[in-house]
C-alpha cells in the first residue's frame, strides 16, 4: 500500500501522516473467510492514541455468519453456545493509506487476533502469513500476482437488488475482447479504478475488454504474497466503489449466466531466495523449461489440486465456470503456455519465469487462494515431485478421466479438502475444519434454495 507521504514510517511518523493528510476518520477491517473487508471506522485521533498499537475489538460473529450476514449453525468455532466473544482487529500500518474517494478518510488492513493477542488460526490473512513463513524458513520468498476478471451492470446495488437481481444489463453488448474501441467508451470507469488504485500503491499493468458482454480483465503489478493477497483485496473493493459511484454494479461472481463467459482469478507465482532475491525457477541453461524447483513446485501444485479445490472454488456457483471448455482449468493438469490447462508453466531464463494457476474464480478469497498454491508448490519441493508429462493439446478432453478431474461439486471439494494431511500441515487442522464446516452450509443453502430455472422448468408442465 501507499501511505500517501513520501519517505513517512508509519511506527514513527504516524501522527505526521494524520495531520498531513488532515485525516478525521480510519477504516480498519480484515478480511474473513469469503474474502469480503470487514470492520469500522475509527476516530482519528483515537486511532493514533491507542488502535493503532493495540487495535479495536469486535466480535468473532465475522467468521459465525455467511455471505449474507445469517448465522451459521453447528460451528465448532463460535454460535451460541460461546456467547460470540470479542476478537481483535490489529492494524497492518504497511497498508495504511489515504482514501482517494474520501478526503479526510484513511484505510488499513488489520490481522486478527484474540483477546489475548495470539494469532487468531482461522483468519485467512493469518494462514496466508503462516504459509509464507513456511516458504521463508526453507529459504524461499513467495512472489505472486493477481489478474481478475469481473462485470458491470447498469444500475446501483440498491437498484438490482429491488429488482431481485433480475434481467441483468451489462455496461456493453456482445463479446468484444481486447476491442481498444470498446475500452474508449468505458474508460470513465475503467480509467477511473486504475488511478484510485495507483494512489494507494496498488498498479494495474494492464486492463482490457474481456470475452462476455461487459466483462473486463485487470492484471495486478507483482508482489510479495501477502502484498499481492492485500492488493487482491483492495482491488475488489475499489472497483465496487467506483462501479457504484458511477450508477453500476461490479460482480466477481464466477459464473453469472450461461452461454456467458465465467470470471477468473488467475494467480501467476514464482519464488525468489530470501538471501539475495535470486529467481528460483528461471532457467538460463534452458528458457524453454522452468528449473528443477521450479518443476518441482508446478508438481505439488498440480498433485495437490484436486484437495485444495474447495480453497480455489469456494460457492456451488464457481462449479460452473469450470465445466470443460471455458477458459478455466478443469483438470489437474500441467503444459507449456497452454490455456486449457489448470497450471500453465510459464519459463524464461530470467525473473519472468513463473507458473499460472487457472483454476480460482474471482470469486475465491485471495489469501487463501495464495495460501493453497505456496502451500502446495513448497510442498511439491519437499517431497521433490516430478510433474506427468506436459498436456499437449486440448486437456478438456482428459475430463473424462476421474484422476485427473477437478471435483465437480462444493461437496465433493470440501470431502477431499477435510481429510487433506497437506492442508492440515500448512493451515492447522482448527482453519481446515472451520472452513469445511462453513462450506458445508453453503452447500446446503443452495440446496435447499428454489431456482428461476426450477419454477419455469416445473411450476406449469408437471
Amino acid at each position: 500500500m501507499n501511505n500517501g507521504v513520501r519517505g513517512y514510517d508509519p511506527k514513527t511518523d504516524l501522527q505526521s501522516f494524520i495531520d498531513e493528510n488532515e485525516i478525521k476518520v480510519v477504516k480498519i477491517g480484515a478480511p474473513d473467510i469469503d474474502g469480503v473487508w470487514r470492520g469500522k471506522r475509527i476516530q482519528a485521533q483515537y486511532f493514533v492514541e491507542s488502535v493503532a498499537n493495540a487495535g479495536s475489538n469486535i466480535c468473532n460473529i465475522l467468521f459465525g455468519w455467511d455471505l449474507q450476514d445469517e448465522s451459521i449453525p453447528n460451528l465448532t468455532y463460535t454460535g451460541w453456545h460461546t456467547g460470540y466473544p470479542d476478537i481483535n482487529l490489529r492494524p497492518d500500518l504497511s497498508t495504511l493509506h489515504v482514501v482517494p474517494s474520501e478526503p479526510g478518510a484513511a484505510a488499513v488492513i488489520c490481522d486478527l487476533l484474540t483477546t489475548d493477542g495470539d494469532t487468531l488460526d482461522i483468519a485467512p490473512r493469518g494462514v496466508l502469513r503462516r504459509v509464507v513463513e513456511h516458504a521463508n524458513a526453507r529459504g524461499y520468498d513467495p512472489v505472486c500476482a493477481y489478474e481478475f476478471e469481473f462485470y458491470l451492470f447498469e444500475g446501483t446495488p440498491r437498484e438490482l437488488a429491488r429488482n431481485g437481481f433480475r434481467d441483468l444489463s451489462p455496461i456493453t453488448e456482445g463479446s468484444h475482447t481486447y476491442s481498444v474501441y470498446r475500452d474508449s467508451g468505458t474508460n470513465a470507469i475503467i480509467g477511473e479504478i486504475r488511478d484510485r488504485l495507483a494512489a494507494v500503491g496498488v498498479f494495474i499493468e494492464a486492463s482490457n475488454s474481456e470475452h462476455g458482454p461487459g466483462q473486463f480483465e485487470v492484471n495486478i503489478h507483482y508482489g510479495s504474497a501477502l502484498k499481492a493477497a492485500d492488493s487482491a483485496l483492495v482491488l475488489k473493493h475499489t472497483v465496487k466503489e467506483v462501479a457504484a459511484e458511477h450508477g453500476y454494479t461490479a460482480s466477481f461472481m464466477a459464473k453469472i449466466k450461461f452461454g456467458t463467459a465465467g470470471s477468473s482469478g488467475h494467480v501467476h507465482q514464482s519464488l525468489i531466495t530470501t538471501n539475495d532475491g535470486t529467481p528460483v525457477f528461471a532457467n538460463p541453461e534452458d528458457p524453454k523449461e522452468l528449473s528443477t524447483l521450479g518443476m518441482n513446485y508446478l508438481a505439488g501444485i498440480v498433485a495437490y489440486a484436486r484437495e485444495m479445490t474447495a480453497l480455489y472454488l469456494p460457492t456451488p456457483n464457481s462449479y460452473k465456470r469450470v465445466e470443460g471448455g471455458q477458459w478455466a482449468g478443469s483438470s489437474a493438469t500441467w503444459g507449456l503456455d497452454n490455456r486449457t490447462v489448470a497450471i500453465r508453466s510459464i519459463p524464461s531464463a530470467g525473473p519472468a519465469a513463473r507458473v499460472e494457476n487457472r483454476v480460482p474464480g474471482a470469486d475465491a478469497n485471495p489469501y487463501l487462494v495464495l495460501a493453497a498454491c505456496i502451500a502446495s508448490g513448497i510442498e511439491g519441493i519437499e517431497q521433490q515431485l516430478e510433474p506427468a508429462p506436459a498436456v499437449i493439446g486440448n486437456a478438456y478432453e482428459l475430463d473424462s478421466d476421474k484422476s485427473l478431474r477437478l471435483p465437480n461439486t462444493l461437496e465433493k471439494a470440501v470431502d477431499l479438502f477435510e481429510e487433506s494431511d497437506v492442508a492440515k500441515k500448512y493451515f492447522g487442522e482448527n482453519f481446515v475444519r472451520h472452513f469445511s464446516e462453513t462450506r458445508r452450509w453453503e452447500n446446503h443453502q443452495e440446496r435447499i434454495s428454489i431456482t428461476q430455472w426450477e419454477i419455469t422448468r416445473y411450476l406449469e408442465h408437471i
